[in-house]
């Protein structure tokens, strides 16, 4: 909220300077204003961006304005008055803090849940420190509120700390800004402009200073670099503008642009998206609901209190002679969301429990072994199928060593840092704790990259025993052309091998050769691998259309991707299990 109010108003501002025909002499006026106008000012604006505030009465500083102490003492005093807010707001409100709504704007539940487990366990220390953690801050302080902390040890930490930071940033802003404005403020036609750019570009300088200042944000700002320069974490756009360039011969070819959606017929839409994991389940059992290559899996009744629907999976395991764990899963879903592996049937209670009602769950049983995903397709005339990516899906876990904590094992750990926030959110009640030395724990337990997985190339295990395995598979569920099977098996010889094989889901069209995401692979040649499958879909939907299969109309797809976008936020009320020991 706070970035949205700083953008907001930055732009409002540049755009009425810049539309003046004569911009006004900005320091002329702001000279005439008395500084005990201007002080106030900057500390009502640390309320809104403590950071800003700060820089904005540095530069201020630095065309002597507002006096440097003068900029110090009032920065500090709109800080540790904001301070004293969040505290007295956790005080009086207790845990109902985070439910009022101007507090959820700056603070969600599990941010307030993680600052008084932070705040349990190392107090005064947080308090102190937690000015220089960036991220900290409002939940420390409204749980140290709420824990009732003295409010004057609450001050005098939050003061002493004040007194460190603040000086340093009004400084650095006053040093950097008197150096920008000399000669942004050559002309005078430009002086509200530099003004503004003066301002910005010394607050974009220290928020990217601020974290260097502590261990944690020194590694978090190392993650974020690491996720800019190695493509395999770019957004989905960077991936998939170059390919929709390529695919426009396939459209212009094809005279539609949705003609792939004709390209597994027996899935609504060929499975862009919304498709039914279930249905595509018992549609590759043949419709009978078992098969020995996939592994065992129930519905659970929707619109049924969890408790009823616990006894529904507790008759499943009972009835299969499944032990935990066991993987809980939406029916509808994409990328892993929603997904869990709960370990007993109090963290099953807690999944459901936390689940919409009127949402299926699908419980299927925990298959151990590697986990690939095999992307196949089979043109209507080809006599064989072909597997065209087999990518390695690999957990990723840190050992202990008796001395460093579980932060410090992740934030070092060549794997471990370039998914730093995923993994420091997951293990947030551990990350103080100091594993024992040789201790293994695994940091994801789900085979999917956007929740810490690492992804490698594993096309050279493609053979003819796994070709007519996935084949005979495939052929079974009759529609089926293009797709990819996620699955798991003893050991790569068993893949070669076509043996051991069991299916955990098969996704549609929408699914991807995620061999693309090796590390290190070139990003010219994923976007080649893309465009290729995407090739094989139009030509293999143009070529059901001719044998009358059905094919979406434009407003059908539009329709779909707005209930999926809607979809994203009511599966988010299914939050898995996040406790108890890794397999």
């Amino acid at each position: 909220m706070t970035k949205i109010w700083t953008v907001f108003t930055a732009t409002i501002a540049l755009l009425l300077l810049t539309s003046c025909s004569e911009p006004p002499d900005v320091f002329g006026v702001l000279e005439k204003v008395p500084p005990h106008w201007i002080g106030p000012l900057i500390a009502l604006a640390t309320l809104t961006s403590e950071d800003l505030a700060c820089v904005t009465a540095g530069i201020l500083a630095s065309q002597n304005i507002l006096p440097y102490l003068h900029a110090v003492w009032w920065c500090w005093l709109g800080i540790l008055t904001g301070d004293m807010a969040l505290y007295w707001v956790g005080r009086v409100f207790g845990r109902r803090a985070a439910e009022l709504k101007i507090m959820r704007l700056m603070l969600s539940p599990e941010r307030l849940a993680l600052g008084e487990e932070l705040f349990r366990r190392h107090g005064g220390a947080v308090l102190f420190s937690s000015r220089f953690l960036p991220g900290t801050r409002v939940p420390a302080y409204v749980a140290a509120g709420i824990l009732r902390f003295p409010a004057p040890q609450f001050a005098l930490y939050l003061g002493l700390a004040g007194l460190l930071w603040t000086p340093v940033v009004v400084a650095f802003a006053m040093w950097i800004g008197a150096r920008l404005l000399d000669w942004l403020l050559v002309y005078e036609r430009y002086a509200a402009m530099g003004l503004a750019v003066a301002i910005f570009l010394t607050w974009l300088a220290v928020r990217w200073i601020e974290p260097l200042l502590s261990y944690r944000g020194r590694h978090l700002l190392l993650a974020r670099w690491y996720r800019v320069v190695e493509p395999e974490f770019w957004p989905t756009w960077a991936y998939y503008a170059p390919v929709a360039l390529r695919l426009l011969r396939s459209i212009a070819k094809y005279e539609s642009w949705t003609v792939f959606t004709a390209v597994n017929p027996a899935i609504p839409h060929s499975g862009l998206a919304l498709e039914s994991k279930s249905a595509i389940l018992l549609g590759l059992t043949g419709g009978t609901g078992y098969d020995d290559r996939v592994a065992r899996w129930r519905v659970l009744t929707p619109e049924r209190p969890p408790q009823e629907r616990l006894a529904e999976l507790e008759r499943f395991l009972a009835e299969e002679r499944i032990d935990y764990p066991v993987a809980l899963k939406p029916d509808v879903g994409e990328r892993g969301q929603g997904v869990a592996i709960a370990r007993s049937a109090e963290e099953a209670r807690a999944y459901l429990g936390e689940c919409p009602l009127p949402m299926p769950v699908i419980a299927q049983e925990y298959i151990p072994g590697i986990e690939y995903g095999v992307f196949y397709v089979r043109h209507p005339e080809w006599e064989r199928g072909r597997i065209i990516s087999i990518t390695r899906k690999q957990t990723v876990s840190v050992e202990g060593d008796g001395r460093r904590t579980l932060e410090e094992l992740i934030l070092e750990h060549p794997r471990g840092i370039r998914n730093a926030p995923f993994f420091l959110e997951k293990h947030r009640e551990r990350l103080a704790t100091v594993p024992l030395a040789g201790e293994k724990i695994v940091l994801g337990d789900l085979g999917t990259h956007c929740r810490g997985a690492l992804f490698t190339d594993a096309r050279e295990a493609n053979t003819e025993a796994l070709l007519a395995t996935i084949d005979s598979l495939a052929r079974r569920f009759d529609g089926f052309h293009l797709g990819r099977f996620d699955l798991k098996v003893p050991d790569e010889t068993a893949l070669r091998e076509g043996r051991g094989i069991q299916v955990l889901e098969l996704n549609g069209v929408s699914s991807e050769s995620t061999h693309i995401y090796h590390p290190g692979y070139p990003i010219w040649r994923a976007w080649h691998d893309l465009g290729t499958q995407w090739e094989l879909a139009f030509e293999i939907g143009a070529a059901n259309r001719e044998r009358g299969h059905r094919v979406s109309t434009t407003g059908e797809v539009r329709q779909l991707l707005r209930l999926y976008s809607e979809r994203d936020v009511y599966e988010a009320a299914c939050h898995p299990p996040q406790r108890g020991p890794q397999l």
